[in-house]
């Protein structure tokens, strides 16, 4: 998803001998909607593109390419 974000692919290199981490992280608010009636408001994917953006802004005056 943040590769579609961010508008290029990222070659990746993974060591498979390497300590494995969490499984995965991934959030059900089926219990928050149930005790108190919340659901996010924003999507992940409006989310994702939102912190990409502040961080993208950030860091381009600080990390100019071509530099």
């Amino acid at each position: 998803m943040v590769e579609e974000i961010a508008g290029f692919k990222v070659n990746r290199n993974y060591n498979l001998g390497a300590p494995k981490g969490v499984a995965g992280r991934n959030s059900d608010n089926t219990m928050i909607m149930e005790k108190l009636g919340w659901e996010p408001s924003t999507t992940l994917r409006e989310g994702m593109e939102k912190t990409y953006a502040w961080i993208y802004d950030e860091m381009k005056d600080r990390y100019p390419v071509g530099v």
